[in-house]
């Protein structure tokens, strides 16, 4: 059967590394053990429905029900760095709206793909990239957590379809239980999994996602061919805040000027990341290993290629090749819309940059296919690569 795509006007469908559903309340519940269920409830506080994860009261997200929800693209002045009046985020989000039947099925996403001109699309959590840092000192829970998660969107979504595939969750805390966790996922068919951009803690320790003991399940992604991507969660950086006598918790849409200023929660995390994947030589032993950037932005980008530089010119000996190969062989990254695509293209390379909408959430776009005004000022060619060609090939169309 032949899709019908609405025209995006490039003469092409669109190939969208970065949208999300929304978790009906039911997604961890539905699959959770009996003994797991403390570490996950649903409570009233004050007339208004939220989650105690751990007994912690959940503030990454204003509302875990989302219903109501903000609409896509609410916030793209706040991002644009354009809120010249000084208004709060309540009130450039302005009008919420009810949960819609495309944001948590998978069929009227398809219907929704076709009239924006979206031909296939990577769709990940909202909710599920919050919980790693509520459950990490109890990995019995996070793990039955991620279980329960991981076969609800199995069961709701499926993980790969002609016109998606989903990024099922995985924590390094328990390598052990990361690899059998990984094994089952690429038994049933996943091609990406996600996993957040931060150093892997657990009770008394804290490591490099970059440390030997996980080689074992990154070399699994890489031989099955399934893509590891880093998505922007709760990285537990509000910890570095903390030191300059600021609060730790991450409120999602909330941060203060000082946290806005050092990139606490996005571009700190990811910059640290991918500094520990090269400089603890993760690609030097999985080299066939691809790693995306996802709603990361390309903010961190010139520092890390500049220190990576700088790094390698004075101690050659502590890499197995020059540092910036390997960032260019390995990491694909997504732009936010406010960066500039063109200055990325040419730091990185144009065959690994994606495109990616965030639709449906508020701080995203309002259409995937307003993104074609952002790479506007490439050729025909290298546009088509963001918008299309990179994912496509990376994800095995």
């Amino acid at each position: 059967m032949t899709t019908m795509l609405t025209d995006t006007g490039i003469g092409y469908g669109l190939f969208d590394a970065d949208e999300h559903y929304y978790e009906p309340e039911d997604a961890v519940t539905r699959h959770l053990e009996r003994e797991f269920r403390h570490a996950f409830q649903w409570i009233d506080m004050r007339g208004r429905k939220t989650l105690l994860i751990n007994n912690k009261l959940l503030t990454l997200i204003p509302n875990p029900t989302y219903d109501p929800v903000g609409r896509p693209g609410a916030l793209i002045d706040y991002f644009r760095a354009q809120n010249h009046d000084g208004r709060s985020l309540k009130e450039i989000l302005g009008e919420v709206q009810p949960v819609q039947p495309e944001y948590q099925s998978s069929a009227a996403r398809v219907a929704a793909m076709d009239a924006q001109g979206v031909e296939f699309s990577w769709i990940l959590p909202s909710l599920g990239l919050g919980l790693e840092e509520m459950l990490k000192d109890t990995p019995e829970a996070l793990y039955a957590v991620f279980r329960a998660y991981n076969r609800w969107l199995a069961e709701d979504w499926g993980y790969a379809t002609e016109r998606y595939q989903t990024a099922p969750m995985l924590s390094l805390v328990d390598p052990a239980e990361a690899e059998a966790d990984l094994a089952g996922l690429i038994e049933a068919g996943a091609r990406l999994v996600v996993l957040r951009p931060a150093p892997v803690s657990g009770p008394g320790f804290s490591r490099s996602v970059a440390d030997p003991r996980h080689d074992r399940v990154f070399a699994m992604a890489a031989e099955a061919g399934v893509v590891v991507s880093f998505h922007a969660a709760e990285s537990g950086y509000g910890k570095y805040s903390v030191d300059w006598g600021e609060g730790a918790a991450f409120g999602g849409h909330k941060s203060s000027p000082f946290e806005e200023i050092l990139a606490v929660h996005i571009e700190r995390p990811t910059f640290d990341t991918i500094a520990a994947c090269i400089a603890h030589g993760l690609f030097d032993r999985v080299p066939n290993l691809r790693v995306a950037t996802l709603e990361l932005g390309a903010g961190w980008v010139p520092e890390l290629l500049r220190r990576l530089r700088i790094t390698y010119g004075k101690m050659p000996q502590a890499f197995g090749r020059d540092p910036i190969d390997a960032f260019h062989e390995h990491v694909w990254v997504t732009p936010f819309y406010e960066d500039n695509v063109a200055e990325l293209c040419a730091a990185i390379g144009t065959d690994h940059v994606l495109f990616g909408s965030d639709w449906p959430h508020p701080e995203g776009v309002a259409l995937p296919a307003e993104w074609v005004s952002e790479v506007a000022v490439l050729g025909d060619s290298d546009r088509r690569k963001v918008m299309r060609d990179n994912l496509k090939a990376l994800a095995g169309r």
